[in-house]
């Protein structure tokens, strides 16, 4: 077919050639039976037909084999150099079977060699047959080509007819051209519009096929673009070889058919595309490692989002990337992040509709949205350039950071296997926008307790794993000005810093938090909390605490003389209340006032005595420890208290140990810590009840429970039991005399020799104390 226009008007040429004019007349109008689709020329010899014909060529030729000034052999030779394209079809008619004559007819391609006489209507089906052949070879790819995106090819062939025919050849095909005239003008075609094809001559100005060929190969952005040579000359086996290796992927010479050109080029570009899918897939496995470096090295989302958007709209071919940073309390657009990779630089308004964003929220899944415009999802403007969008969220580890959405100008260009390569891109960038966030919440926190530690009263300090002192803040270094100090250095060794580095060096050993009271040379006093950290080394608070012990010393010395001071009013009041019980005047009222005042005047007794032992022990009146064997200190406990214990029909039993159990101590203040849980339990029991004492040695600790099925006390009053003066005031606890001092002494005792106290209770149930003590022996 030579006049190739569109599909919807295509035609195909038929040439008739007889020296009989009555026969080419006869077959003409049997052919033109066929119907519009054919345009059939009539000729009564070969150089009346290629007259005819000089301008366009044809599809179909019937010629007579012998007829004057030319044999149809020699005319089916002369059609197939026609510039117009030889004939996609020949058939030579022949009254005789001559020897030889089929060879030769093989020799140009005849299609048949057809024996006279012949029947108008043979013709007419062979005619018919070629034309559905012919549509079959040509439709089929110019439908497909419709279904996907156009292919463009380069004409590079410095003769006009040359061009002219293989554009229109193209044109039918539905494939978009290019045209170059000369070497130099192909080979800047090439980079600049890189097209999926090159039809190149070799013989061109400027610079020949050859030398095009070998710099394409050389460029490697060119380099995958398959190359056809052209040439009207036979070339040399050697010269064939030597475009072979310079990478031709096939030579064609001319004239050529038609069929077989569009034949290797559709397989060419059959192979370019699966090229392209291969380097296209190798570019996306390439892009997850290398962009998850990119993005793991960045930190402020607004860089992240450039590198995220550029990389994946270049890979996955959109001309525009949007990434939308949403609000986690309210699900909305917070920010907005947008890279165009058109020509233009201007693109659209991508944000995703409402509901489109909770979807993907309820779905945990992005979209592919083949229809912007259709889609009840979307429903973009018809104006809208971007026909095809892909959408994927940015999950973090609670909720929903944001999305990725790009958009392509082709409808339904985007599909599932592009979802998965930007989800996973996706998944990627929310690992790198979660840590930027936690980055930027670390700095925030770094700045906050910078601006704690600048203005912080109390002197902090930070020591590694060996004692190195690492860090410290204006506090610190106005406390320890005694001395230069130099950081990464332990604390000079001098009298000023003993007491803190002795502080320092004990808690290196401990696993838990401790405090200690130091003097400071300058007579300060200091509490110094000591806590280990889980990287290794410690941190250490000093507390300024002059004052409170100066007014604390006061309180206990107030304390110390006004209990001294009631003693001896007290004692005379009990004195003379004893006298008057023993005196036979009274009256049984009169009586039982006297043993009023003696029972008032116990409880104020025990409650001085009480003060004066806390005041002691917060004064540090009594610090005469020496070793003391508990064993034998519990065993007299227990049995001062079993006439008490009898008189309620109490059971008072104990485990203690088996051998002698040193502790390092008062033994007067251990003996009062033993005592007063010993009464407590036997005043908190009911009659009949049960009170059991348990001791051993466990871990280089001494334990002792004093356990009772008594009252019990409630769960609320359990956090404030220690307290000085804190009683229960329900239930029938409350019933109980007491001042609430004696377990607030037996915490400040345990704790003065270096131990713990604790409580398990249960209402109605009874309670359980502990105390733990560092064992000698």
């Amino acid at each position: 077919m030579n006049t190739l226009i569109p599909p919807s008007q295509e035609m195909v040429r038929i040439l008739v050639v007889d020296d009989h004019p009555n026969t080419a007349t006869t077959l003409a109008r049997a052919l033109a039976q066929i119907g519009p689709v054919v345009d059939v020329v009539s000729a009564v010899s070969g150089m009346d037909a290629l007259e005819k014909v000089k301008d366009k060529g044809v599809d179909i030729l019937f010629t007579d084999m012998i007829m004057p000034e030319m044999t149809g052999l020699e005319l089916i030779e002369k059609l197939q150099n026609h510039p117009g394209g030889k004939p996609s079809y020949s058939y030579l008619i022949t009254a005789y079977d001559v020897p030889g004559l089929k060879v030769s007819a093989q020799r140009l391609k005849v299609n048949d060699v057809i024996i006279k006489p012949v029947r108008p209507e043979k013709i007419f089906q062979i005619a018919s047959g070629a034309i559905r052949e012919m549509r079959q070879a040509t439709h089929p790819t110019g439908g497909a080509a419709q279904g996907r995106r156009k292919f463009k090819i380069l004409v590079a062939d410095d003769t006009m007819d040359n061009v002219t025919l293989l554009t229109r050849y193209l044109e039918y095909e539905g494939y978009d051209q290019i045209i170059a005239r000369d070497g130099l003008e192909a080979l800047n075609k090439v980079r600049d519009e890189m097209p999926d094809l090159l039809l190149l001559d070799v013989n061109m100005p400027n610079k020949d096929g050859f030398t095009v060929l070998e710099e394409i190969r050389r460029d490697p952005s060119v380099a995958h673009i398959p190359v056809i040579i052209l040439t009207a000359a036979r070339l040399d086996p050697a010269d064939i070889q030597s475009g072979l290796n310079l990478g031709a992927d096939d030579y064609i010479t001319k004239p050529f058919d038609r069929h077989e050109l569009m034949a290797r080029i559709r397989t060419k570009l059959r192979v370019k595309e699966a090229e392209d899918v291969i380097r296209r897939r190798n570019r996306e496995l390439n892009l997850l490692p290398e962009i998850g470096k990119q993005l793991s090295a960045l930190l402020d989302i607004k860089d992240l989002a450039n590198v995220l958007l550029k990389r994946t709209a270049e890979t996955l071919g959109a001309f525009q990337g949007s990434m939308f940073a949403l609000d986690e309390d309210t699900g909305k657009v917070r920010e907005k992040f947008e890279v165009f990779l058109n020509p233009s630089g201007i693109g659209e308004d991508l944000t995703p509709p409402d509901k489109l964003i909770r979807q993907i929220q309820a779905a945990r899944q992005g979209l592919v949205i083949e229809d912007p415009v259709h889609d009840p999802l979307w429903l973009a403007s018809p104006s809208s350039t971007a026909r095809s969008i892909l959408v994927a969220p940015l999950f973090g580890r609670a909720a929903l950071l944001g999305l990725i959405v790009l958009a392509h100008e082709t409808h339904a260009y985007f599909s599932a296997e592009h979802l998965l390569l930007l989800q996973a891109i996706a998944s990627q960038a929310s690992i790198a926008i979660e840590n930027g966030r936690l980055s930027s919440a670390a700095a925030q926190e770094r700045k906050k307790l910078s601006a704690i530690l600048r203005h912080a009263s109390e002197a902090i300090l930070l020591f590694d794993e060996r004692g190195r002192l690492t860090l410290l803040n204006p506090a610190g270094e106005r406390l320890l000005n005694s001395t230069p100090i130099k950081l990464e250095q332990p604390l000079p060794e001098e009298r000023s810093y003993e007491p803190l580095a002795r502080a320092v060096n004990e808690a290196r050993g401990a696993a838990m938090p401790l405090s200690r009271d130091i003097l400071w040379h300058d007579g300060r006093a200091f509490t110094v909390y000591l806590a280990p950290m889980e990287e290794g080394g410690m941190v250490a608070i000093l507390h300024d605490v002059s004052r409170f012990k100066d007014l604390d010393r006061i309180k206990n010395e107030f304390i110390a003389t006004a209990s001294h001071d009631l003693k001896n009013p007290l004692t005379s009041i009990g004195g003379f209340a004893q006298l008057l019980r023993h005196s036979d005047s009274l009256s049984a009222a009169q009586m039982e006032f006297v043993e009023r005042i003696l029972h008032s005047v116990k409880n104020m007794d025990e409650l001085v005595q009480n003060m004066m032992s806390l005041a002691q022990i917060d004064l540090q009146a009594a610090n005469t420890h020496n070793a003391v064997d508990l064993k034998p200190l519990i065993e007299e406990v227990l049995a001062e208290f079993t006439p008490q214990a009898a008189v309620k029909q109490q059971e008072l039993v104990s485990e203690t140990f088996d051998r002698a159990v040193l502790v390092q101590g008062d033994p007067l203040q251990l003996r009062q810590v033993f005592r007063n849980l010993i009464g407590n339990a036997i005043k908190y029991t009911p009659q009949g009840g049960r009170i059991q004492a348990r001791a051993k040695v466990e871990a280089e600790q001494v334990l002792i429970h004093v356990e009772d099925n008594g009252y019990g006390i409630p769960a609320a009053d359990l956090p404030f039991i220690f307290n000085r003066f804190y009683r229960v005031r329900t239930g029938k606890a409350a019933e109980v005399e007491g001042n609430g001092l004696g377990l607030a002494i037996v915490k400040s005792i345990v704790e003065a020799h270096g131990g713990q106290v604790s409580v398990n209770s249960k209402v109605g149930q009874g309670s359980c104390f502990s105390i733990s003590l560092p064992c000698l022996a």
